[in-house]
């Protein structure tokens, strides 16, 4: 039972500006007999919305404070962490709904923490746009000296929560929303911010089925106050449980802290999980497990057979998750690319009716005489390949690098030695990660004996001049079919 006397109560909660004297009378009204019940007539205020539980809660303990920070009213407590705990509010005047964190009490005597929240805050306020959660405002409460971040409020839920109940995730859904928070990093790593703390929990999904990041910052503030600071340096609990991942793979491969790469390897991660329903990353808060090398270098591969789309998404979630880093794709934008791609191929196949086993087949056309590019473009695309096409070599290697293709097309007769060079590089690539991708190889007749430098194999052709297109389309077609619809009698 609450110490409060109901009149007590009604000119506390007055006082505090949580209700106007006409709602209380209102109340008091609904109460009639049991008015002088005080717990009543808390029920009776919850129920019309005008006092939340974390309020009546609050002033059943004696509270004074603590229910407004920066003109905001607190309503409920939505998510806790190590870390801060968050809140949604509004604004009494507008209706506005907001969230607040509120960094916890235990870091709040700390300079340095408090820098860094306060950081994250103004870090945040820099970036606008719609794949990433809105910082409003940062402050400090005069009363009860508690520091918060103000932000937009996203009615839904995170995604580790929707996973914990929808377990999986369907692949063109998967990509959906992983275009929603890709784009946001992309635009993030414009602005030379990276996020380094990417995970299920901080991926919002809102009702109406967009993805946004939450939690941006920490990676500039990580990186700002040193850019030694590994796990030799985490003596502090709140560097622990933020960074340790991230500070293992970074030690394991050898790059610098705010590496964006790093964000694509866990962005990797959440992915997986959304397609397999199981985390690649043993769940663990034992601080000696996490920073095990093992732990990264023992996720279990995807199965094709697990995920109901192409194999390309496959590929997508390896090359995000490679433990080289020079194999990830390298920048927020080149995985943005990809995901479209994949997105698109998906989007295809189900609404021509192809299998997922079947998709339409990427050939990187490397040619260097301009005249030959169009006539070489149009024949392939007729015949249902997708096409890429570049001048220089350079250009195959590196797409392979980070989304490896399904055929190579390069003439060394326009591209010289160098293009020779990069096809041996790129079929010996493919051997080493077990990739299926022919490649066609043309030689002037100046280069007859490069001919017998270049890989053996029944996935290797090559072929000389003089040569007509229809011999390199059916050499091509012979080395990568291309699926076509059967035709109705």
């Amino acid at each position: 039972m609450s110490s409060l006397t109901t009149s007590a109560l009604t000119r506390l909660v007055v006082r505090l500006n949580l209700m106007t004297p006409s709602q209380v009378q209102e109340c008091q009204a609904a109460a009639g007999s049991v008015s002088e019940n005080p717990d009543e007539l808390l029920r009776i205020m919850e129920r019309r919305g005008y006092l939340t539980r974390l309020q009546i809660d609050k002033l059943l303990k004696g509270d004074t404070t603590g229910y407004f920070l920066g003109g905001y009213r607190l309503l409920y407590k939505i998510a806790s962490g190590s870390f801060g705990r968050v809140f949604r509010a509004d604004d009494p005047r507008t209706g506005q709904v907001v969230a607040i964190k509120v960094l916890r009490k235990r870091w709040s005597d700390d300079p340095a923490n408090v820098e860094l929240f306060e950081r994250e805050g103004r870090v945040g306020m820099t970036l606008r746009h719609p794949g990433i959660v809105e910082i409003l405002q940062i402050g400090r409460d005069q009363e009860t000296k508690q520091y918060y971040i103000v932000m937009e409020f996203v009615e839904g839920g995170n995604l580790r929560d929707l996973l914990a109940i929808r377990k999986k995730f369907e692949p063109a859904e998967a990509l959906r929303l992983m275009e929603d928070v890709v784009s946001g990093l992309a635009y993030a790593f414009s602005r030379g911010v990276t996020h380094r703390d990417i995970k299920p929990s901080n991926i919002l999904i809102s009702t109406q089925g967009a993805a946004k990041l939450v939690d941006f910052g920490l990676a500039q503030i990580y990186a700002s106050r040193s850019r030694s600071l590994r796990l030799a340096d985490e003596d502090e609990e709140m560097h622990v449980q933020r960074t340790i991942d991230y500070a293992t793979l970074e030690r394991l491969t050898g790059v610098q802290p705010g590496d964006v790469r790093s964000d694509i390897f866990f962005l990797g991660c959440v992915l997986y999980e959304m397609l397999t329903g199981r985390a690649p990353l043993p769940m663990t808060r034992d601080r000696n497990a996490r920073s095990n090398p093992k732990r990264f270098e023992n996720i279990p591969p995807l199965k094709p057979e697990e995920i109901n789309g192409p194999p390309s998404i496959l590929r997508l979630v390896q090359n995000m998750m490679a433990l080289e880093p020079d194999k990830r794709f390298q920048t927020p934008n080149q995985l943005l690319d990809a995901i479209k791609r994949v997105r698109a191929e998906i989007a295809g196949a189900s609404g021509d009716g192809e299998s997922f086993g079947k998709p339409q087949p990427v050939v990187f056309v490397v040619e260097n005489d301009e005249r030959l590019q169009d006539p070489i473009r149009d024949k392939l695309k007729k015949l249902g390949y997708r096409v890429l096409i570049a001048r220089d070599p350079a250009r195959a290697l590196e797409r392979f690098r980070v989304d490896p293709f399904d055929a190579l097309i390069l003439d060394a007769g326009t591209t010289g030695n160098e293009g020779a060079e990069v096809f041996k590089e790129i079929m010996e690539r493919a051997r080493l990660r077990n990739l299926h991708c022919p490649g066609i190889i043309i030689l002037s007749e100046s280069q007859r004996e490069l001919g017998e430098q270049m890989p053996n194999g029944s996935s290797v052709a090559v072929l000389h001049r003089p040569l007509k297109l229809g011999q390199l389309v059916e050499k091509l077609e012979a080395l990568v079919p291309v699926a076509r619809p059967a035709k109705a009698n």
